[in-house]
């Protein structure tokens, strides 16, 4: 074999490894389950004290008959497209979802000026805790302020095409907590997920009477080194973790009321994060991240199409069924069979 022959030979090789670590690791967004098309639009929203609200409203395109509303909240200074790629799922299986951006996503209008996590001693804990139980109210304000707005009509491409009968909150991370505050506020909100949120303020002791679902990370249950580190921006995070453990299993004594970990996950794996390349998930592959995406997916859409569309079979389906992705902290889920 002549040099040039070896040359080529070896560089198909190069590109034929590159190709294969590409398909492998390079995250892929994927694409919506759902049996719908899904469509956009960007709607700027006045609230009842005249402020501007931008959102962003998701929906099945092509679908005319009123669909189940779901309210979204993102992460402490998180924008409304956090969770882009969880919302077109659910809008692809039937579901209109309007989210608005964090209310620390801009300092100026944030009266803690878009200060979010301090953990760095036990007083910066206390700050934070405080400061947090008054950012999840201004947000579940928000959340209550589109629903009215959209009561009004004021997206009038919608018209006919909302449901506000069947209304869901849905939030990550401190928007999980925001969503349960807006349950709190307002009971026409049948169904209440938290992804991965603390209890802050109110939601930290007080029950609403909505059907909930808690999905965790693996963050939800620190370990006893991370409880006792020297180091306090690790001590106080599982703090934050540790003291809720008791509060969410006092929830999970109401019927339809769930809770599972995502075990292979880290909080920023619950958002549009797991298909981000990052220096720490860099060797984690696509078929891992899929798997994790499917498993969040297919308990949102059971949950919701259980309490906001009545067909419970496919939550029926999922409900303490442990797997190497998913482990059921507390199905209880009175009202379904366990199978």
């Amino acid at each position: 074999m002549t040099a040039l022959r070896l040359s080529l030979v070896a560089g198909l090789l190069v590109l034929g490894c590159l190709l294969v670590l590409v398909l492998v690791f390079v995250p892929r967004r994927p694409s919506p389950t759902g049996p719908q098309a899904v469509s956009h639009m960007e709607v700027v929203l006045r609230v009842s004290d005249g402020r501007s609200l931008p959102v962003t409203v998701w929906y099945p395109a092509g679908v005319r008959e009123p669909a189940p509303v779901i309210l979204y909240s993102p992460g402490w200074a998180g924008t409304r497209t956090q969770s882009s790629i969880q919302i077109e799922n659910l809008a692809s299986h039937g579901f209109v979802v309007v989210g608005c951006d964090d209310v620390a996503s801009d300092p100026a209008l944030d009266p803690d000026r878009g200060v979010s996590l301090d953990l760095g001693s036990d007083a910066a804990l206390k700050a934070t805790i405080e400061r947090g139980g008054r950012h999840v109210l201004r947000q579940a304000d928000r959340l209550i302020a589109i629903l009215h707005a959209l009561e009004k009509g004021q997206v009038a491409n919608l018209a006919g095409r909302l449901d506000l009968a069947r209304i869901g909150a849905m939030g990550f991370s401190v928007g999980g907590a925001a969503a349960i505050q807006a349950g709190l506020m307002d009971h026409r909100i049948l169904a209440v997920l938290n992804i991965d949120g603390a209890l802050l303020g109110p939601t930290s002791d007080q029950i609403g009477p909505q059907a909930y679902f808690l999905l965790s990370s693996r963050e939800a249950f620190p370990a006893e080194a991370e409880l006792t580190s020297a180091d306090p921006a690790v001590r106080n995070y599982a703090h934050i973790s540790a003291v809720d453990i008791p509060r969410n299993k006092r929830r999970m004594e109401q019927p339809r009321n769930y809770w599972s970990m995502i075990e292979p996950a880290a909080h920023d794996d619950l958002a549009d994060g797991l298909f981000e390349l990052r220096r720490s998930t860099l060797f984690r592959t696509n078929s891992r991240r899929s798997a994790m995406n499917d498993a969040i997916e297919r308990l949102e859409v059971a949950f919701f199409r259980s309490t906001l569309m009545g067909d419970d079979a496919p939550l029926s389906y999922l409900v303490g069924r442990n797997g190497r992705t998913v482990r059921w902290v507390s199905p209880t889920g009175r009202e379904l069979p366990l199978r």
